[in-house]
């Protein structure tokens, strides 16, 4: 029977990091932070190490782990947080302690996370202990606003960080973009834990209700393993938390990287074969043992690892084969609509129209059901453009290279109709104020794994052009900018400056469009006689006539010339 290979992503994620000179980076900074600490509970600073490459590190004050005051291990509600809230987990609740020290560093995040939205390429937040408790924090507001540019997401790594939330938190769909690097001979990842290290806890203590998240890579002189299920976390946090001697000493992190450096994420044990005939119990026995956990200390801890692998093997069986019948149903519905909408487009093209227009004017009955193939398909592809994101980088990068095709047809076929949706609701400037992520995503790794055509494809484009979706989905929102730029010239009810920007935007859109029917790029239904591009050309035809200067461009001349009668 083939196994489910539950940890191959985590182990993927954690060798990735690894390998790299990321987790090296992060640990440097945190420890230059550290050099110059203050009496301040958590200090965070920017380092631009590049211009690919930018790191936000905090670090917390020894006091606050050795020293917590009661009550520091409760669970709090907070509005802060309730976007993680889910019809499954309708609230979610933050360590009070690493939820206070985010709060009162509110103010100056709010201007460090206007200063990330300018940058591009690697972005790390990371921290040691409780200031990694505030690196995941401030993470997850991030990756909630969608504040940064697209080719930048967040990737949070901590270090002896603590548990900072409950079940709701687990639940969070960016898991993915967090590894939690722990040492076992650490007791502050298990701080707020039920045990004898536990600092003392309101009257309404909720600390049984903490939750791991993310990926977790386990370190000992040994070596490490990786691990991202819950339950098995929160059973080895909690050993490590009773069993190491002393008090809540700093790890050093550096040397336990620098004795990791050269092995790789646990290979495996020979002896393992003969013991474990079920390579799925043998691959997760092999690690916990590389890190010093074996059956007998577990069970000593009341922890049946048997019976938690019997379980986690059912639900991983249980979790494929509903999402392969699941897959399977969404996939007919989804070939089903984009039949209906190809249809509609076919259909439309008769009125002499084209579909863009038809769904913008909303004519007939026909036109309104369109808009249910489109809400299912929009659910649909944002479903898989969040996988994507939740993916290891590298794991996330296979898995868009399957799909991408039928990811940009989507797109090209889908989006001109959120943007008629948008026009026809009065809105202005589509591309900034109403382009929804997934498309732009889907633009981005569209145009990073696409060569540009060369001489001989363009005359086979040439060839198909009758029968193609406009290239680029954004069109038709520069189709209906350059009308809104037409009426406010032939209005006159502008300034000078705002008279010579319209011009300027209507000259650059005549190349853009120019280029487009170059490249045989656009469908030929955009010379349909009753289609927005058709009317922006009379009203830019009218206006031109009448206008004092000489203008001339290619596709004035294109136009004028009816040249497009031929395009197709």
């Amino acid at each position: 029977m083939n196994q489910v290979p539950l940890f191959s992503s985590a182990r993927a994620l954690a060798n990735l990091v690894l390998t790299s000179n990321l987790i090296d980076c992060a640990l440097t900074q945190i420890l230059e932070l550290k050099r110059g600490q203050t009496a301040l509970p958590v200090q965070c600073r920017l380092y631009q190490l590049s211009s690919k490459c930018t790191i936000v590190a905090f670090v917390s004050s020894p006091d606050c782990t050795q020293h917590p005051r009661p009550g520091q291990g409760d669970l709090d509600r907070s509005p802060l947080f309730d976007f993680l809230r889910t019809e499954e987990y309708p609230s979610v609740s933050i360590n009070r302690a690493a939820l206070t020290l985010f709060t009162d560093l509110h103010d100056h995040l709010c201007g460090l996370t206007d200063e990330l939205t300018q940058i591009e390429g690697q972005l790390i937040i990371t921290g040691h202990s409780l200031g990694g408790s505030v690196a995941s924090l401030f993470t997850l507001r991030l990756l909630d606003g969608n504040l940064l540019k697209p080719k930048c997401r967040p990737f949070c790594i901590t270090f002896g960080s603590p548990l900072i939330g409950d079940f709701g938190l687990q639940h969070s769909i960016w898991n993915s973009f967090f590894l939690h690097v722990v040492s076992n001979q650490d007791p502050v990842p298990g701080l707020f834990l039920p045990s004898g290290r536990s600092p003392p806890t309101s009257s309404h203590s909720q600390t049984t209700g903490y939750k791991p998240f993310g990926t977790y890579l386990l370190c000992s002189e040994l070596g490490c393993a990786c691990f991202d299920n819950p339950d098995l976390i929160l059973g080895l946090l909690k050993v490590i938390s009773s069993e190491v001697a002393g008090g809540l000493q700093d790890v050093d992190y550096g040397e336990i990287l620098r004795n990791l450096k050269e092995r790789a994420i646990c290979k495996g044990l020979p002896q393992l074969g003969e013991r474990f005939a079920d390579p799925f119990s043998a691959g997760i026995i092999m690690e916990l043992e590389t890190i010093g956990f074996n059956q007998t200390k577990l069970l000593q801890h009341n922890i049946d690892i048997n019976a938690m692998i019997r379980t986690m093997e059912a639900e991983a069986r249980i979790l494929t084969q509903k999402n392969k019948a699941s897959d399977a149903k969404k996939l007919n519905d989804i070939k089903r609509d984009m039949t209906q909408l190809e249809w509609y487009k076919k259909n439309s093209k008769v009125l002499n129209t084209g579909y863009y227009d038809c769904f913008k004017n909303q004519g007939s009955r026909r036109d309104i059901n369109v808009e249910q193939f489109r809400g299912n398909l929009t659910m649909y592809w944002e479903d898989m453009v969040a996988q994507v994101q939740r993916k290891p980088q590298k794991e996330g990068a296979t898995f868009r290279t399957r799909w991408l095709y039928a990811g940009t047809v989507y797109r090209r076929m889908v989006e001109p109709l959120d943007i008629a949706a948008f026009y026809r609701e009065g809105g202005t400037d589509y591309i900034n104020n109403g382009r929804s992520l997934h498309y732009k995503l889907l633009q981005q790794w569209y145009e990073e794994d696409v060569k540009p055509p060369s001489r001989d494809n363009l005359d086979s484009k040439k060839q198909k052009v009758s029968g193609i979706l406009t290239e680029d989905s954004l069109f038709w929102a520069h189709v209906e900018e350059a009308i809104l730029s037409c009426e406010l010239l032939k209005s006159g009810n502008c300034t000078l400056e705002q008279g010579q920007s319209s011009w300027d935007n209507l000259v650059k859109f005549e190349e853009y469009v120019m280029e487009q029917i170059s490249n045989y790029a656009a469908s030929p239904e955009i010379f349909l006689e009753e289609s927005r591009f058709m009317n922006w050309w009379r009203l830019y035809e009218g206006y031109i006539d009448t206008c004092s200067n000489s203008h001339r461009s290619p596709l004035i001349s294109y136009m004028k010339n009816r040249s497009y009668r031929q395009y197709g």
